[in-house]
């Protein structure tokens, strides 16, 4: 799926101007699941501060104008906002490479509107059948998740579809046979640590104790995803990610917001390494203001000397930057 566009602007971005070239955008904090691993999300019926359809399409024009070439658009549930076909489109008409996170409990249902102008789907797995659902709060959601992916594969095969898990307690024994239902229902498999911290103004606390892994735990399921992919799995995890797991904090420097810039639900432009303190909001500032700012410039710094991240994405592209992992982060970013 890597097209030339997307190479030259990663290349530019690495070799030439540090500056992101990926939007990843919290359409909302809300969520209709209560899954028992998440840090960010509120209930679904919450009231929200939510940027307009009209000032996220703005933002996606002006975004793409900017040199961004790839949205992620998740939340919360994104498929919650009715206007998320809407904002896929815009963002695909704008020349975005689009990827779209769900739990998948409306995908059947929409994907007429969704898949036409989606290039990635990634949908969130933790087990297969009924404790998918417990594991989520959610009764039922494992059902419609699954009719949702199977009506993708046939009815859009062009969609490139992920399955992500994440790793916890909840689930350490149920990731061979995810890694099967996966074969059959998705291009591609992730496994990822649990983040134990988040930034942003829809923390909440979880039940570490239960949920999380020991670092030997960890170890141990390192080596059994290792051997998945040498079973012929097609798993996303490289070697250098899988190394991350088993320790809280270290393994690498951060580098991944010299290529991506997070949107909250509200337009707030996070600092990562302040808590709940907003860098900007593109709803005062434009997002070329904000990317070309001194400020920006001094976030990006401080934030190489931050290694608690342990999702995926963060970790595959820094490893990326040093010239580490190249193949399994080429599949992250594209």
């Amino acid at each position: 799926m890597l097209n030339a566009k997307i190479a030259f602007r990663a290349l530019r971005t690495r070799f030439v101007n540090h500056r992101p070239f990926i939007l990843s955008h919290l359409l909302t904090s809300r969520c209709n699941a209560d899954c028992q691993t998440c840090l960010w999300k509120v209930p679904a019926t919450a009231a929200a501060d939510e940027l307009t359809t009209d000032q996220i399409v703005e933002l996606y024009r002006t975004a793409a104008g900017a040199g961004f070439c790839l949205l992620v658009l998740w939340g919360g549930e994104p498929l919650l906002r009715k206007d998320c076909g809407q904002l896929l489109r815009a963002a695909r008409e704008a020349g975005l490479k689009t990827t779209l996170i769900t739990n998948g409990w409306w995908l059947e249902e929409q994907a007429e509107e969704l898949m036409p102008w989606t290039d990635r789907l990634m949908v969130s797995i933790d087990a297969v059948g009924q404790k998918h659902d417990t594991i989520r709060r959610c009764p039922g959601l494992f059902e419609r998740l699954d009719r949702g992916m199977q009506q993708v594969r046939r009815a859009y095969p062009k969609v490139f579809v992920i399955a992500n898990v994440v790793l916890s307690r909840l689930n350490s024994d149920a990731l061979e046979e995810i890694a099967e239902y996966s074969k059959e229902h998705a291009n591609l498999l992730s496994f990822q640590g649990m983040n134990e911290t988040d930034y942003g103004h829809a923390f909440r606390e979880i039940d570490l104790a239960k949920v999380r892994l020991s670092p030997e735990e960890e170890d141990q399921i390192a080596e059994r995803i290792a051997a998945m992919r040498r079973g012929g799995y097609r798993l996303s995890d490289s070697g250098a990610y899988l190394s991350r797991l088993g320790t809280v904090e270290g393994g690498y420097r951060c580098h991944f917001k010299k290529v991506s810039v997070r949107i909250e639900p509200n337009g707030d432009v996070l600092d990562c390494t302040k808590t709940a303190v907003p860098l900007a909001n593109v709803r005062q500032t434009s997002l070329p203001e904000i990317i070309n700012s001194p400020d920006y410039d001094d976030f990006v710094k401080r934030a190489e000397s931050c290694n608690r991240c342990r999702d995926f994405a963060v970790v595959e592209v820094s490893n990326l930057w040093e010239g580490r992992g190249l193949w399994s982060a080429i599949k992250t970013l594209t």
